[in-house]
């Protein structure tokens, strides 16, 4: 059941500060065909054509929005080549629209999904069609389309689930104590996100943990909260997202260890607090 009165569509792009323009004319085309829709900007500052943190933000968002919400990811380095663009449906009741390049494995298990659409009906496309804009001519009107309570089966075939791209994110237990692991996201202050979740690790507070990267190799201790180490100490917490986080207390983890979104890293439980 649709339980939205006013439609939502939230959208996700690599395009960053310069590209405010390329979000406003995709705004302008979901307005033309819906005025009445909301457009919420989710992130516009996707590292450019990173998979990985394109699917970390739509896993870690999407289910604070009202059910029947649109998203469209334009986070497409593939754009105008023989790739697919999907309009899916979850079981859940939420649309995303967006390029078959793994981004959708990379947030939901295909039993997840009650329906996918390759968009290939020309007739919701604005003309002519950019062959390098793919998120103004075909998944922006897609979107708006569909807050319109256009059925997905009209804009195009059913698309094989099984086809869907998937984008490898490494985790690899190595063993009980020790965990390669993917970076899914980093922020402003230099706080890594991986992709280890809370019960891969038997971690008490005050645990000590080994990192390794191409890099470097640091040590840092498990908390609860940031405040918990000391100025410049390195620690390692469950953030917001569920996700272990990596973090220098006011300092930048990610420059110490000299890591980028999607490097893969190895964590080491080194020593146990037994208290």
């Amino acid at each position: 059941m649709e339980l939205l009165k006013r439609k939502i569509i939230g959208l996700i792009t690599d395009f960053g500060s310069r590209g405010q323009h390329y979000v406003a004319s995709m705004k302008g085309v979901i307005l033309t065909i819906n005025p009445n829709v909301k457009v919420i900007d989710i992130s516009h500052n996707i590292t450019p054509f990173s998979i990985v943190e394109a699917s970390y933000v739509i896993k870690t968002t999407y289910h604070y929005y009202p059910e029947g919400t649109v998203f469209v990811i334009v986070v497409d380095p593939g754009v105008g080549s023989s790739r697919e663009v999907l309009a899916v449906k979850t079981v859940n009741n939420y649309y995303f629209v967006g390029p078959n390049n793994g981004i959708f494995l990379g947030a939901f298990e295909l039993s997840e999904f009650k329906e996918c659409i390759e968009i290939t009906n020309e007739d919701y496309f604005i003309k002519p069609v950019s062959k390098t804009f793919h998120g103004r001519d075909v998944m922006a009107p897609i979107a708006a389309h569909i807050t319109k309570g256009v059925p997905l089966s009209n804009f195009g075939v059913n698309f094989d689930l099984n086809k869907q791209i998937y984008y490898p994110i490494e985790f690899i237990k190595i063993s009980n104590k020790e965990l390669r692991c993917t970076i899914q996201y980093i922020d402003d202050f230099g706080n890594i996100t991986t992709n280890i979740q809370a019960n891969s690790f038997p971690l008490k507070i005050g645990a000590i943990l080994t990192i390794n990267s191409k890099q470097t190799e640091i040590k840092g201790s498990f908390v609860e909260f940031f405040n918990e180490g000391n100025k410049d100490s390195i620690i390692l917490l469950f953030g917001s997202s569920g996700f272990l986080e990596i973090s220098k207390n006011q300092g930048n983890a990610a420059y110490d260890l000299g890591v980028s979104v999607g490097d893969t890293i190895t964590v080491m439980l080194s020593e146990v607090n037994n208290k």
